[in-house]
């Protein structure tokens, strides 16, 4: 029988110290259970705290965009407890090397001491990784040689609304392990309609986080970097990273098996309900022990979106442009395989050598003529290693 999905929250005022987050993470995993069984017989542990940019703005005297240092440091602690092998933790930062977060936001001195290695997923080699059972979007990703022998997955997520999959918390904060150098910056490959929330699904049964842990001393509304910062006063800690998310998300307000088209899921499918339907775990109330404190932030989380029939129609659009690739795919391989065709309005309009090449969607869609164009890049491979499911894109072009 499959372990019971267990989330504790606990109250932790941003504004105590830090040796108070510290005991207070302790008491939620103590309350959770479980984190020595989590770690025992591993020899090596990648944490993943949330260090996207260098977004580093303090609000309560704590991160409002990124992990807070504290938190981490308790997560560490928490570990170190029962574990003494090998703990990596880095991020693929974008735009900048993740030493450059990792300083700025004082992991270097918090961590001192713990024997945790800080690694750079944007830099070295890459290799691929098979995505478990049935793929949600694609079959193999590429990542760091580094995660190669990883055995335990932490995942540590500041909670924040997201602009296009509704929230920012533990899977979400898993996608900033695909590499830039291979998706493009940030990641635009990837962070597409269509692909972007079932790449989550895919990352997270990559690597399932065997302990999953939430920021929540102060969150951010609005959108993922740069929103409006709340004093939301708790720590959340969870050894099933769905049932975690879909707690998370009630306690901002918001329904986790609510899907595209409900706010705050504007831009494409909720991340959540198709995790769960790929047995990632459970987003029901009555499936999750959520145990410790009563906490109700009292403030309902947005995204800086509205949801439009434009909007919609290029996400519709997108579907239809998977047709016309297919439909010009062999034409395509004599010319271009490899690289990165550009569609839109039923034709292929550019072909590009590299994801980065391809210019911003406004500049795009004021080329086409057409603001609500949906645009699809695809990169150019024959059929017998093509990676991507095309039935996804089926279902979309037809309408939601």
């Amino acid at each position: 029988m499959a372990e019971r999905a267990v989330v504790s929250v606990v109250r932790c005022d941003a504004e105590a110290s830090d040796s108070v987050v510290v005991e207070q993470v302790a008491r939620a995993a103590e309350l959770m259970g479980g984190v020595a069984e989590m770690f025992a017989g591993k020899r090596k542990v990648y944490i993943k705290p949330n260090l996207g940019i260098t977004d580093v703005r303090l609000h309560a005297g704590r991160q409002a965009a990124l992990a807070d240092a504290a938190v981490v440091r308790g997560t560490v602690e928490l570990i170190r407890r029962t574990y003494d092998g090998e703990i990596i933790l880095g991020d693929a930062s974008t735009g900048m090397p993740n030493r450059e977060v990792y300083e700025a936001t004082g992991l270097d001195r918090a961590l001192a001491g713990l024997d945790v290695r800080q690694i750079e997923l944007n830099e070295g080699s890459f290799s691929e990784w098979q995505v478990p059972g049935d793929p949600a979007m694609f079959s193999r990703y590429q990542f760091s040689d580094e995660l190669r022998d990883v055995d335990a997955v932490v995942s540590i997520a500041k909670l924040k609304s997201h602009v296009s999959t509704g929230a920012t918390v533990c899977l979400k904060n898993l996608f900033g392990m695909t590499p830039c150098p291979v998706y493009g910056t940030p990641r635009r490959y990837l962070h597409a309609a269509i692909r972007l929330p079932r790449v989550l699904v895919d990352v997270g049964a990559i690597f399932p986080p065997v302990l999953n842990v939430v920021d929540a001393l102060v969150a951010q509304d609005g959108r993922e970097w740069g929103g409006r910062p709340v004093q939301t006063n708790a720590i959340i800690v969870g050894n099933n990273v769905v049932a975690t998310d879909a707690t998370a998300i009630r306690l901002m307000g918001n329904d986790p098996t609510a899907d595209y088209g409900t706010a705050p899921f504007l831009f494409d499918a909720n991340p959540l309900p198709l995790a769960h339907a790929h047995g990632l775990g459970p987003i029901a109330e009555s499936d999750i022990d959520v145990r410790g404190d009563e906490v109700n932030f009292g403030y309902h989380f947005a995204v800086d979106r509205s949801w439009s029939t434009d909007l919609d129609r290029a996400r519709t659009d997108v579907g239809r442009q998977m047709q016309t690739y297919r439909r010009e795919r062999e034409d395509l391989l004599r010319v271009a395989e490899g690289k990165y065709a550009v569609l839109a309005d039923d034709a292929v309009v550019d072909v590009l050598t590299s994801v980065d090449a391809l210019p911003r969607r406004a500049e795009l869609a004021a080329k086409i003529g057409r603001e609500d164009a949906g645009i699809l890049i695809k990169q150019v491979l024959p059929a017998d290693v093509e990676p991507e499911r095309f039935d996804v894109y089926e279902g979309i072009a037809g309408g939601r």
